[in-house]
């Protein structure tokens, strides 16, 4: 089993089976401006915060929205499926059990948005109450490939990163927390599976389900 002092969890595609969301609605999204979307377009906004994002798919397809206006369509098109359809990774709820009874401190950080459904998700699939703080990336001024993220939701359970695992599915991610001294356990998700190889490398674990690490 691992068992580490602190943890880090990431929620689209590594607590939450969620990804599989956004390529489609990427999708739809572009179609309804004509535009048949790419792999090389999912892997570049994956890691993104939801600004960059939209500012990047504006200004590749020379679209006449604002960003808050692409931010508010992608809102409209995944509320319904947040509440829904998104479902836990396989195991995840076992695992978060399993380190509350060990008393460790966790913590959530991610980018999702708005902010303010992050608490509402985590409620409605019953493991709001395993985190002491949820740390989001509006708060620091660096995407995911750097640790700022990681080192604040650290600063908050009180832990060094060298102690502290990091939970995430995206290369970018995993390669941020390791700038920042942290352990970094990788989760597949199929929307990173062309990464796959090159994070298996990377990170310092990397597992198939949250089930592995309760082996």
């Amino acid at each position: 089993m691992f068992l580490p002092k602190a943890a880090i969890f990431d929620l689209d595609g590594t607590l939450l089976d969620s990804m599989w969301i956004w390529e489609k609605l990427d999708a739809k999204f572009l179609e309804m401006h004509g535009i048949t979307v790419t792999p090389d377009y999912t892997d570049a906004i994956k890691s993104m915060t939801w600004e960059d994002g939209a500012r990047y798919t504006i200004d590749r397809y020379g679209l006449s929205e604002t960003p808050q206006q692409v931010i508010d369509a992608w809102l409209d098109l995944a509320k319904e499926a947040y509440m829904h359809e998104v479902e836990l990774k396989k195991g995840a709820r076992e695992y978060l059990e399993f380190l509350s009874s060990r008393h460790v401190p966790m913590a959530v950080a991610t980018s999702m948005y708005p902010k303010e459904n992050i608490g509402l998700i985590l409620e409605h699939n019953g493991i709001l109450q395993y985190f002491q703080n949820i740390t989001h990336s509006s708060e620091v001024t660096k995407d995911k490939s750097h640790p700022d993220i990681y080192l604040l939701a650290a600063e908050r359970l009180s832990a060094e990163p060298s102690s502290c695992a990091v939970f995430e599915d995206i290369l970018p991610a995993i390669q941020g927390a390791l700038k920042g001294g942290f352990q970094t356990v990788a989760i597949f998700d199929s929307v990173s599976r062309n990464d796959w190889e090159e994070i298996q490398k990377t990170a310092t674990k990397a597992v198939m389900s949250f089930e592995d690490l309760l082996l």
